[in-house]
């Protein structure tokens, strides 16, 4: 008699800040594939958001109501008027690493991206669910939404090192949750070393990793036979791409790089965010928006090294995509998660200056064989740690590890 597995008779909810088909969003694309596969294996799954888009102006630009993405149920919810008056003064003091109160913070909080319908959805619905998932963690709907059923809640939290973490009120958070799922163990071990022992355990995300014969029947995505460096992601400061384009012009200028090399930089965004809008005027620097998926991997697969420049990052899904299509990867020595990976897979090496860039860059195109053995160890190291049955089976037991003994923040805490 075959037995049901009990971890499918569970009901879950999502909720993050925002959420649609096509988001670029790394902590809410990771939120919906997990979703996604919970419900095609025969959980009950929703995942609640608001009617934004834009994570900038968060303005309400998707119809409020249910929705159904790859199977799962999505129910969006207006976001409330924000005070950025209010909020600007206490956001800009945080990210200057001044010291805020207590009531600034929540100040702060509260004039996030909230929605107060979100809530009242969640206070009366939360008994229709065992387990409340909130993710990423310096979000309104994450901090407010996890207080109002602390007992079921649990943290997604894609944490950084990051000025915004050692608040008082996030840290609050961290320890009033029942606990905490991981995208790697940096991550962990910074939150543990921020708030204390906090329940919980690494998943990550899955992935469906391309055949390798699929992978070579992508076909190059330029006309010319240059070798190129290439990034894949938001074109922000706070991804460090602004140091990319300068570590990468100065090794050219410093005759350090190949006159023929050139740097790709692919995404959502623009180069006057980056404030180097001259850039543009280079012929080695080339500027793509959004593409298609399989033009994505197109430009992946025959980029000479895939380079992550970003110091905060708790998983970084285009390293294992870059990896699963035959590149290796490069990333900046400063993060502690992507260096984490790089080192444990062998799939990569790190960079922390022009010179190592440099370095990187030549030994990648003189010795093509080690290139190789990189781009398959990465490969071998995301089939066997973030393939969806290994994901799925590490989120059942941190589930289990977190539901199936007592774990009342008051008890864990000491407080009765």
């Amino acid at each position: 008699m075959s037995v049901k597995n009990p971890s499918t008779s569970k009901r879950f909810c999502f909720v993050a800040p925002r959420y649609f088909e096509g988001i670029a969003g790394g902590a809410e694309t990771l939120l919906g594939a997990l979703a996604t596969q919970l419900a095609r294996r025969g959980n009950s799954v929703e995942l609640v958001t608001t009617c934004a888009k834009d994570n900038r102006s968060w303005n309400n630009e998707l119809p409020s109501g249910e929705d159904t993405i790859n199977g799962v149920r999505v129910r969006r919810f207006p976001v409330h008027e924000r005070d950025l008056g209010a909020w600007i003064p206490v956001q800009c003091a945080i990210h200057e690493g001044r010291q805020i109160s207590v009531d600034e913070q929540l100040l702060w909080l509260q004039e996030s991206v909230n929605s107060g319908e979100l809530y009242r959805y969640l206070h009366q619905n939360g008994d229709r669910f065992d387990v409340l998932l909130f993710g990423p963690y310096l979000f309104g709907t994450t901090f407010w939404g996890s207080m109002i059923h602390p007992h079921k809640s649990v943290l997604i939290p894609c944490l950084h090192d990051e000025a915004y973490a050692y608040l008082d009120c996030v840290a609050s958070m961290f320890r009033n949750v029942r606990g905490c799922l991981f995208n790697a163990e940096p991550e962990m071990h910074l939150a543990r070393s921020l708030y204390g022992d906090i329940p919980g355990a690494v998943v990550g995300m899955g992935f469906e990793a391309p055949s390798l014969a699929r992978a070579e029947e992508l076909e190059p995505y330029f006309d010319h036979q240059a070798p190129y460096i290439l990034y894949v992601g938001r074109k922000e400061m706070g991804k460090n791409v602004h140091l990319l384009l300068d570590y990468f012009c100065e090794a050219k200028r410093d005759g350090l790089l190949p006159t023929e090399m050139r740097l790709v930089i692919l995404g959502g965004g623009s180069f006057s965010d980056l404030h180097r809008d001259d850039l543009l005027d280079r012929d080695d620097i080339i500027d793509l928006p959004h593409l298609s998926e399989r033009d994505k991997q197109r430009v992946v697969r025959h980029s000479l090294f895939l380079c992550q420049p970003s110091t905060n990052e708790s998983f970084s899904i285009v390293i294992m995509e870059a990896w699963m299509v035959g590149t290796p990867v490069v990333v900046h020595g400063k993060c502690a998660v992507t260096r984490h990976h790089v080192v444990e897979s062998h799939g990569g090496l790190y960079f922390s200056s022009p010179s190592d860039l440099a370095g990187v860059a030549r030994h990648m195109l003189e010795t093509p064989g080690a290139r190789g053995m990189l781009a398959r160890n990465g490969a071998r190291y995301v089939a066997t740690e973030y393939a969806w049955p290994r994901v799925l089976e590490k989120f059942d037991a941190a589930i289990e590890s977190l539901f199936g003994a007592t774990t009342d923040p008051a008890h864990r805490n000491g407080e009765r």
